[in-house]
């Protein structure tokens, strides 16, 4: 797995409503929202400081009971989805948020 850190962008906010939770892009003119599961909630709050894959492994195998190969792909789906959608950013060596 790289080092590459990954970390929020600054202008999403975690909302929970009725239980449910809800990543809501705070964009000028641009209204969106994401609908966050179990897994989802807990990725999210992993990103609350610059992390790296392999920090995500772990935390995930101290966490859950999951496969290392598992819970890579994992890590790399969902992290792609949230950089593709424009929710977490890939910093650069040393950067913060």
């Amino acid at each position: 797995m790289d080092e590459m850190r990954y970390g929020r962008m600054p202008e999403i906010e975690l909302r929970s409503i009725v239980g449910e939770h809800f990543l809501i892009v705070l964009h000028a003119g641009e209204s969106k929202m994401f609908s966050l599961n179990g897994m989802g909630l807990w990725f999210w709050s992993q990103l609350e400081r610059p992390v790296s894959k392999r920090e995500l492994l772990t935390a995930m195998r101290d966490a859950y009971e999951v496969a290392e190969d598992v819970a890579a792909g994992e890590i790399d789906r969902f992290l792609a989805y949230l950089v593709e959608k424009g929710l977490a950013k890939r910093l650069e060596a040393g950067a913060a948020t």
